[in-house]
């Protein structure tokens, strides 16, 4: 079956919009990285590139967080097999760790408002 001159104008802003689309979608503009750290009761982000070490209370009680030269792990925490500790450092988005019993969470993101986290 031939193409008629109909297919065309459906079939070019379709293509057109399929093209922006894939522009869109991976052309990596979500902003720079963040680090989102996240207890029962309180949230934080801070720039991936920050220096900081955070105490965070748990029911077990404190795990303790350093973010430091690009990345952010686990350093210090009261449960008893100390996964978190050993699963080391997280620095690209998408990469996360927790400490499950002590219900800490911290993972990379793209920028502050890849998660509705608000820095407490």
């Amino acid at each position: 079956m031939p193409l008629k001159l109909f297919d065309f104008f459906i079939a070019v802003p379709a293509l057109g919009a399929v093209i922006v689309s894939f522009f869109f979608a991976y052309s990596g503009a979500g902003g720079s990285p963040s680090v989102f750290l996240k207890s029962e009761n309180s949230e934080w982000v801070f720039p991936i590139n920050a220096t900081e070490t955070v105490t965070v209370s748990g029911p077990l009680g404190e795990t303790a967080v350093e973010i430091s030269g690009g990345s952010a792990r686990v350093t210090a925490s009261p449960c008893i097999n100390k996964t978190c500790i050993t699963a080391g450092a997280v620095r690209s988005p998408g990469q996360w760790t927790a400490c499950l019993p002590n219900r800490v969470l911290l993972f990379i993101g793209e920028g502050e408002n890849d998660v509705d986290a608000t820095a407490r």
